[in-house]
């Protein structure tokens, strides 16, 4: 994995934070003072997540590779957590098409790839 994938899946992550802590930011029944840092958090992992993106988007060959890691790890951790934090419930067949997702993810990152790219 490069770093150009590496800041892209890390962008991801920072977005799926900045929902999780948006939503919390913004639940009423929650304290002032956590609302207040759960909204300082909101604000750190956007801004973390758009230097780590522009970064991966600067350091890759092209632009469809970041977009496609950051998006698939923003979905998925977003998902995840939210079942997690919330209770939120997902069908089967979001399940499935995560796991599509990462099967998806693995074999474009693979380094079978990057080898019979070097070898045309």
């Amino acid at each position: 994995m490069n770093k150009s994938s590496v800041l892209a899946a890390v962008a991801g992550m920072c977005g799926s934070m900045g929902a999780v802590s948006g939503k919390l930011a913004f639940d009423s029944e929650l304290e002032q003072y956590t609302r207040v840092s759960c909204f300082a958090v909101f604000i750190a992992s956007n801004i973390v997540m758009w230097a780590t993106y522009t970064r991966s988007l600067a350091l890759s060959d092209c632009s469809s590779t970041p977009m496609i890691i950051n998006m698939a790890c923003n979905f998925a951790l977003t998902g995840i957590l939210g079942s997690l934090i919330f209770s939120e419930s997902h069908s089967y067949l979001w399940w499935f098409l995560l796991v599509v997702l990462i099967t998806g993810l693995t074999m474009m990152l693979s380094p079978e790839k990057e080898e019979n790219l070097k070898q045309d």
